[in-house]
């Protein structure tokens, strides 16, 4: 798996929960952990900065969306905290996914 692709699809499913129902928006967070679980075993043997942060941040807010946990905010405000939480990740302060090939 290319860490740079994988990123880019948990931002396609993000961005589409704002037009799902609560059973889409739970389907697209169960696959935004599946990819993040399978992150994490590529990279096990790996330090990476940062990512358990913005990790959290990203499942926090999904979360949120999702009615697992209470929502403080408009759905499309925690869309974009979590899509800042995907930024952080590609960015060179954890994957740093466009200087390098993961």
């Amino acid at each position: 798996m290319i860490i740079k692709n994988a990123l880019e699809q948990i931002e396609v499913l993000v961005r589409n929960l704002k037009n799902e129902n609560n059973v889409e928006r739970l389907l697209c967070y169960s696959t935004i952990i599946a990819i993040l679980n399978r992150i994490e075993a590529i990279t096990k043997e790996e330090r990476i900065p940062n990512y358990v942060i913005y990790k959290n941040d990203l499942l926090e807010n999904c979360e949120k969306i999702c009615g697992l946990e209470n929502n403080i905010g408009e759905v499309g405000h925690l869309i974009g905290k979590a899509l800042v939480a995907i930024r952080n990740l590609k960015s060179y302060q954890c994957f740093n996914v466009d200087n390098h090939h993961i």
